[in-house]
């Protein structure tokens, strides 16, 4: 078989692409395997889903089932402070149900769903040969959408460095009652610990820099103990995620004139939080646009324009974030300063910018200064 145009890999950016493409009379053709832990599945992910992307991709908030909107998270130090932030309102959402619905608007647009495992990609003078365990087909032009071990990305550019790499593990689980989220940052470590409500059960988790792979039990194990003991636990997952830890993994490219890389497979993945669902559907819309414009190789000049300059001030900052002494501060502060945990939980939920955060705390510094101060007066009396 010959076709157009190959999407590897069926998640929210495989999906939402072909769901794009198949809204301007383009049929691409989405392969993702046929096992029993295919799409639509459950993915190792917290599932939150950001004000941003439901504002961008207003698709999102008809997702059928199994989700739960959450205004508040809590954000706990390595020492244990606690501070519990509102105002920003984030979806959580099961993984099994969001992808299951984004597969079948592209499927129902038009798309074309495969259900084969795509093994490898190879190209050659007529294009792309695209190998499955069951067979070999032709395409023009092949997309990569197919997670941080992606084939594509192999055949094109080569794999995800590992020091740009995070591992997490954890469980979905019930009997987590609670009406808002947590993230509990870990002393000493890149990384932290997660509690994120569902509609029907909790993703619970921790995720880590690759480096500190062999700690993931210990801290899970502990942040159950210490926060969720009673929990029921319904499922264990784990993951590799891509999260660059300097700016220069992003001059590697995300498209050549016959292949693109978006999603994971393209690394492009908040460097501090590890969000993706946003960026997934961003690339997806961006990708779509260069396709049908005929110039698949722009998607390269459009996700840089779009959210480059954010995934390196991310990078810039995250030694400065993940130090400990700043994360005790920075916990106490948003607890101190409504001004403060407003800047911190829009950075959360993807409405502060990482490129205009410094100039937002600068410019916002005498009023944090003297909420703070005056809280600490208050507590005094």
């Amino acid at each position: 078989m010959v076709v157009d145009i190959v999407i590897v890999g069926g998640g929210p950016a495989g999906a939402y692409l072909g769901y794009r493409l198949a809204q301007s009379g383009i049929q691409a053709v989405i392969y993702d395997d046929s096992h029993p832990h295919s799409h639509p599945r459950e993915k190792p992910c917290g599932g939150g889903v950001t004000p941003f992307a439901l504002e961008k991709f207003p698709l999102l908030k008809d997702v059928p089932c199994s989700y739960r909107y959450i205004d508040k998270m809590l954000f706990i130090s390595p020492e244990g402070k606690e501070a519990m932030v509102g105002g920003q309102t984030l979806m959580n959402v099961a993984r099994e149900h969001l992808d299951g619905y984004l597969l079948q608007k592209a499927v129902d647009a038009g798309a074309k769903l495969i259900k084969e495992r795509v093994t490898g990609v190879v190209e050659d003078a007529t294009g792309w040969l695209v190998r499955t365990e069951k067979g070999e087909y032709r395409s023009r032009l092949v997309v990569g959408a197919d997670g941080a071990s992606s084939v594509v990305r192999r055949a094109t550019v080569g794999r995800i460095p590992r020091e740009d790499v995070c591992a997490c593990i954890g469980y979905y689980a019930r009997g987590v009652e609670r009406d808002y989220s947590v993230m509990k940052f870990l002393k000493g470590f890149q990384g932290y610990a997660w509690i994120f409500p569902r509609e029907t059960h909790s993703s619970i988790g921790v995720g880590l820099d690759i480096k500190q792979a062999k700690n993931l039990k210990k801290y899970l194990d502990g942040f159950i103990a210490e926060y969720c003991p009673d929990i029921e636990r319904i499922a264990p997952f784990g993951a590799l995620i891509p999260m660059a830890r300097e700016p220069k993994f992003y001059e590697i490219p995300c498209s050549g004139k016959n292949w693109i890389l978006i999603g994971d497979a393209a690394g492009h993945v908040d460097p501090l939080l590890g969000e993706g669902i946003r960026y997934a559907l961003w690339g997806a819309d961006l990708a779509a646009e260069a396709i049908t414009g005929g110039e698949p190789a722009r998607f390269d000049a459009l996700w840089r324009e779009a959210y480059y300059r954010d995934f390196v001030e991310a990078c810039r900052l995250r030694e400065f974030v993940y130090n400990t002494d700043m994360l005790e501060r920075g916990v106490a502060l948003i607890s101190r300063s409504e001004t403060f945990a407003r800047i911190m939980m829009g950075v959360v939920a993807g409405t502060q910018s990482y490129r205009g955060l410094r100039r937002k705390v600068t410019t916002s510094l005498l009023r944090i200064l003297s909420e703070a101060k005056s809280r600490d007066v208050l507590s005094m009396d």
